[in-house]
């Protein structure tokens, strides 16, 4: 996240940017980036005041609802319950009957019919004014809409909560949510007041290279809190802990779970919009809520996951980027969601993982590599993935994405197979190779029939290898199969598939081979030739590139793909694949090369980019 905020940061100018990660006891990380105004002299902190703008209204919403749990309010009272003299216009019908309708939970949800901005202090006015005045100007407002009608996002339901809730309890708002939000939270320096704010180290808004007016901003109840990413933390844990800090409920049950439920349905359809909150697109099904604000040279956002109880805040100092806080919160917290339903594991003894490292092989399902690393077991497919397994018991696993790897031994307690389930499918993988193998046989009638081998599909020539690793009989097609002798010149693969050493009639799965003499540079230029049959030497090169590298190293299969590549572009595929493969067996510095060269060839190149950094990363000690 730290990178990405840098690069963001620097292509799309922001001034400034402080970012809080939580979960319900802790702030997990925080950290500021940049400056708090353009003068770039001081640094933004996690403690930095940002103006939090509409983010307020969940501030706001959340004081409602402590005084309401405490009895002084309710959600279906109307507003001239305690705020009598309450006028706004409205051509629908009787005026007073209208206002009657005009209750808290309409106010909070923006079911209440009213526009969005009051006559004076509102977005598009300069007017100084006291939020008294800025009250005062609703009664010049006409309602957009039928009480009750349609949600219609407006910040005047809003200011009005927060100026009654200061009625009822005879202070000013300021003084409310200071004493029944803050305090219980010990939160110290936020404030609803701009002087006060100022007092502290004090993000200035910004537009582009303009730099805001700093003005106290009249409309309290929906955008007025100034506020550090080191303070929203502490309300965030308020309601990842379901409205109870340090053991006492500040929020009752009942209207905690109101602010949570949609409050207003159309055609069937639920709005998203509860009480002070949203209900964004779900995490894989788990119900995620936010609210941000943005206006006076700021762009904010809170976003959360009552269910796993985590959040991210992200604030900024400038509003001329594209929703940048969105992303990178939304970002951070798909990582927390992650991080937070991997698998529990049970305790298994390195000894018994490392007995089931190896490569697993079945026809038409890629290889599969399993390692031992860092006191893990680790597999890795042939494109580039790189699955943690988490141990279940000593032979079952758990994969990040919820795969099952079920490991499965011979009666010598040796690793014959895997079963592999995912959501969807069963896949049956039989051990192939692997570091605790002992020595081959080697046999000296081995000696003639090794080499290269061409077969032909649909007219196309097709490469296939012969030769010994560790004593043992393998082929290499796409992949390197281990041979397992049944009875003399007659060998099976691990998956079952019958290869016959015949002079005169030599075959893999019955497809005949001959002896080849494999010339890569007549074969790049019979692909030159043949322009109308490009595509199809992909799928050869892509099988001579594996098997120059093992027959003759990675500088020999190297510089023929680059030599491909010079043919055509579409063959940079296969420095791709190849990549992937050798990263696959650990060749890191190999890979790390294959994927640099891409990355030359093309600078926009994202998954080699993505590729070199994990590269670098897993080298690091």
């Amino acid at each position: 996240m730290r990178k990405e905020i840098k690069e963001v940061i620097e292509k799309e100018k922001i001034c400034g940017l402080a970012i809080a990660l939580v979960d319900e006891d802790n702030i997990v990380w925080s950290e500021g980036f940049g400056f708090i105004d353009n003068a770039r002299k001081d640094k933004v902190t996690a403690d930095t005041l940002f103006s939090t703008q509409s983010m307020g209204k969940t501030i706001t919403t959340t004081t409602f609802m402590i005084l309401a749990s405490k009895g002084l309010i309710n959600l279906d009272d109307p507003i001239r319950k305690y705020y009598p003299e309450f006028v706004v216009n409205t051509k629908f019908g009787d005026r007073d009957q209208e206002i009657e309708k005009i209750t808290f939970r309409r106010m909070l949800s923006h079911t209440a019919g009213f526009t969005h901005e009051a006559g004076i202090g509102n977005n598009y006015d300069n007017t100084p004014c006291t939020y008294e005045d800025h009250i005062a100007s609703v009664a010049e407002a006409w309602l957009r809409s039928k009480v009750g009608s349609e949600f219609a996002y407006a910040n005047i339901g809003l200011d009005l909560t927060g100026y009654v809730l200061g009625k009822i309890m005879n202070k000013t708002f300021k003084e409310v949510v200071n004493e029944e939000l803050f305090q219980p939270l010990r939160i110290k320096t936020a404030t609803l007041d701009i002087n006060e704010a100022q007092k502290h180290s004090f993000a200035k808004g910004n537009i582009g290279d303009f730099e805001t007016p700093t003005v106290q901003i009249p409309m309290l109840g929906a955008g007025g809190v100034y506020i550090s990413v080191n303070e929203q933390a502490k309300f965030a844990m308020l309601h990842l802990n379901k409205g109870k800090i340090k053991g006492k409920q500040l929020i009752s049950k009942e209207y905690f779970q109101e602010m949570y439920k949609s409050q207003f349905e159309e055609d069937g359809v639920k709005s998203t919009f509860g009480l002070g909150l949203y209900k964004e697109k779900p995490i894989e099904d788990v119900e995620v809520y936010s609210h941000g604000g943005g206006g006076y040279g700021y762009l904010t956002q809170h976003t959360w996951i009552p269910k796993h109880k985590i959040a991210a805040i992200v604030f900024t100092n400038s509003m001329h980027h594209s929703g940048e806080q969105v992303k990178l919160t939304r970002k951070a917290l798909e990582l927390m969601f992650k991080e937070k339903t991997k698998p529990k594991t049970v305790d298994v003894e390195s000894k018994s993982l490392k007995k089931l490292v190896g490569t697993y092989y079945r026809h038409r399902v890629s290889m599969q590599n399993i390692v031992f690393e860092n006191g893990k077991l680790i597999n890795y497919n042939l494109f580039g993935k790189k699955q943690l397994l988490y141990p279940q018991s000593e032979l079952e696993f758990l994969t990040e994405d919820k795969n099952l790897f079920t490991f499965i031994l011979d009666e010598k307690q040796k690793v014959k197979s895997i079963k592999w389930k995912t959501d969807d499918s069963l896949f049956k993988l039989n051990y192939n190779d692997g570091p605790n193998d002992e020595k081959g046989p080697n046999k000296k009638s081995w000696e003639k029939y090794l080499g290269i081998y061409e077969f032909y599909s649909y007219g196309l020539k097709y490469y296939l290898a012969l030769d010994v690793f560790n004593g043992y009989l393998y082929i290499y097609l796409t992949d390197k199969i281990k041979l397992e002798e049944y009875q003399e010149n007659i060998y099976f693969t691990m998956d079952g598939e019958a290869f016959v050493l015949d002079e005169e009639k030599m075959s893999y799965r019955n497809i005949p081979l001959t002896k080849s003499e494999l010339n890569t540079d007549e074969l790049i230029k019979e692909c030159k030739r043949n322009e109308q049959k490009k595509q199809c030497y992909k799928w050869t090169f892509n099988i001579v590139s594996g098997i120059l590298f093992w027959l003759k190293g990675f500088d020999i299969a190297y510089e023929f793909l680059l030599k491909t590549i010079e043919i055509d572009e579409i063959f940079k595929d296969n420095l791709w694949n190849f990549g992937n493969k050798i990263y696959a067996f650990r060749e890191l510095e190999y890979a790390k090369k294959c994927f640099e060269k891409l990355l030359s060839l093309d600078k926009d190149d994202k998954k080699a980019k993505e590729m070199i950094e994990k590269i670098i990363k897993e080298q690091i000690p």
